[in-house]
């Protein structure tokens, strides 16, 4: 007996057709999002594994940041550093330097140029000010960070005066010999209204009303006004790194 091969038809044939396209077609989205994740997860691989080169080749980096300390306060007066308000560099936090408009500003005159990695602020009622330092080279100010009005301050508590004293912190690199500190806004500075603004003050708004003063009306010219209060710091604090000794 002879068998023949089975002939599909040409029908079938289509079918068939259509059923492999329908496949084909049916799951390319799943395989691109598969192979989306396995490339994201190689490259993450790569980045985890270039971080941890860097981490071991820094080390000895870290540990010698780590092993650092700071020196000596050399800003205050008996160092030979000039302030324009006394009190700021006298080494006491019951004193006040005070300054006000026109020109909020306090500086710091030092002997000599120095390396400067720390500038303390303790500070009376100046919550925002921008601190500077002089370039020599270029013989100009150089801005070395500043606060806002709205940024926290720590406070910090003095066992020897009894009290709690906010306090600014600022890391600086720089080698100067004078620091600025120019008060933007203080907690005697807002808003007030009067008739007769003075010269200093910022007017804001400006607006007319009437008085009735018996059968007359009388008119009445306010001025809302910004005005700067006198600012108030304790104490600023200049220091640089120094190494520790290592452990024997």
């Amino acid at each position: 007996m002879i068998f023949y091969p089975k002939i599909e038809s040409l029908q079938s044939r289509k079918n068939t057709d259509k059923k492999i396209q329908s496949s084909s077609i049916q799951y390319p989205e799943s395989s691109i999002k598969h192979l989306i994740s396995s490339i994201l997860h190689l490259i993450s691989c790569i980045l985890y594994l270039f971080t941890l080169i860097l981490l071991s080749g820094c080390s000895s980096k870290f540990s010698s940041m780590f092993s650092e300390s700071w020196g000596v306060n050399f800003a205050l007066a008996s160092n030979g550093v000039k302030a324009t308000s006394p009190e700021i560099n006298d080494g006491k936090m019951d004193t006040w330097g005070v300054t006000q408009m026109p020109k909020r500003e306090y500086t710091l005159v030092l002997p000599e140029v120095r390396n400067i990695n720390r500038v303390l602020i303790y500070s009376g009622n100046v919550i925002a000010y921008e601190l500077f330092c002089w370039d020599n080279k270029e013989n100009k100010w150089i801005s070395a960070g500043g606060i806002g009005p709205n940024a926290g301050r720590k406070k910090v508590y003095s066992d020897k005066y009894k009290m709690t004293i906010p306090r600014f912190d600022h890391r600086v690199n720089f080698k100067t010999d004078k620091i600025k500190l120019i008060v933007d806004r203080t907690q005697k500075d807002g808003v007030m209204t009067t008739r007769t603004p003075a010269k200093n003050d910022k007017i804001i708004n400006q607006r007319t009303e009437y008085i009735q003063m018996g059968r007359d009306r009388v008119r009445v010219d306010l001025y809302d006004v910004f005005t700067f209060g006198v600012a108030t710091i304790r104490e600023i604090e200049v220091y640089s790194h120094v190494q520790k000794p290592k452990a024997k």
